[in-house]
């Protein structure tokens, strides 16, 4: 209930929303738009990072590849 009163204060007709199937080698999002009760897809794709790189470098690449997700979708 807050979440539908919040969103109608936004302004907003519709919502992107954004899933994701996690992983460290291939992590999954999918968006899709919710108007009402009809539901459609917007984009989907795949991150993907090589074991032969260190934790870190690879978790780096997975933030920055979700973080190019949220900007240009804003969902």
């Amino acid at each position: 209930r807050a979440e539908a009163v919040r969103w109608r204060l936004q302004g907003r007709r519709h919502m992107i929303i954004l899933g994701l199937d996690p992983g460290l080698a291939c992590t999954g999002w999918g968006l899709i738009r919710a108007e009402g009760n009809r539901l459609g897809h917007v984009a989907n794709g795949q991150l993907r990072t090589t074991a032969a790189l260190p934790l870190p470098e690879r978790l780096a690449r997975l933030a920055a590849g979700l973080e190019e997700v949220l900007i240009a979708h804003r969902p």
